[in-house]
């Protein structure tokens, strides 16, 4: 098992590895840039009006 691991990590192309790795943080900013690219909703600001903490 451990040897088929190893075998994968060094077939696998860096191109592979960075564009995966650029798809999971664009899925984990998403909620930051949908703000930035669709601008603040209505909804939005009731999130930020009616849970602010402080």
């Amino acid at each position: 098992m451990r040897k088929a691991v190893y075998s994968l990590a060094r077939e696998t192309s860096p191109a592979l590895v960075y564009a995966i790795f650029i798809l999971l943080l664009m899925l984990a900013t998403a909620p930051a840039f949908r703000i930035v690219l669709l601008g603040v909703s209505l909804d939005d600001i009731l999130q930020l009006r009616c849970f602010n903490p402080g």
